[in-house]
């Protein structure tokens, strides 16, 4: 995630204006001691422990369509996936999104859609293999093939 990306998603999640909103965007744009940034399957992490409740949620879904890049909403989607009713909400922004989510919301409606849910697991799976990153002096390009101690 470029460092432009982070702040700009970050931004848009503080506007929430929610206790754990606030704490999610100051969490994802952290640096720790040895300049590592949290990356999305730290962020999922902190979303499945910090931001639990429906409204929550769906918040932050309503950001993530209207920051428009499909990795957070993608990761958020698997938050989300055993939650029919915000699943529901999801897709009906399925117009809003790109293919990628609309595959994935395919999938989590569709569970005998193998295609779908092949190719959602695929990616969710390679976004929240990256747990951390220590950035250098050049932002990386291909997040896919980082993958975290």
């Amino acid at each position: 995630m470029s460092r432009s990306t982070r702040k700009s998603l970050a931004d848009r999640v503080e506007r929430i204006g929610t206790k754990s909103a606030k704490a999610l965007a100051e969490f994802a744009s952290r640096t720790g001691a040895k300049g590592e940034l949290p990356c999305w399957g730290a962020i999922a992490d902190h979303i499945e422990k910090n931001v639990v409740d429906d409204a929550a949620l769906e918040s932050l879904w309503r950001a993530m369509v209207e920051v428009g890049d499909s990795r957070p909403q993608l990761v958020l989607l698997s938050i989300l996936k055993d939650k029919p009713k915000l699943i529901e909400l999801a897709a009906r922004d399925e117009g809003n999104v790109s293919p990628v989510v609309r595959q994935a919301l395919t999938a989590l409606r569709v569970p005998d859609d193998t295609e779908s849910n092949r190719g959602f697991e695929t990616r969710v799976n390679e976004l929240l293999a990256v747990r951390y990153f220590v950035p250098d002096s050049v932002e990386p390009e291909n997040e896919s093939k980082r993958r975290s101690k």
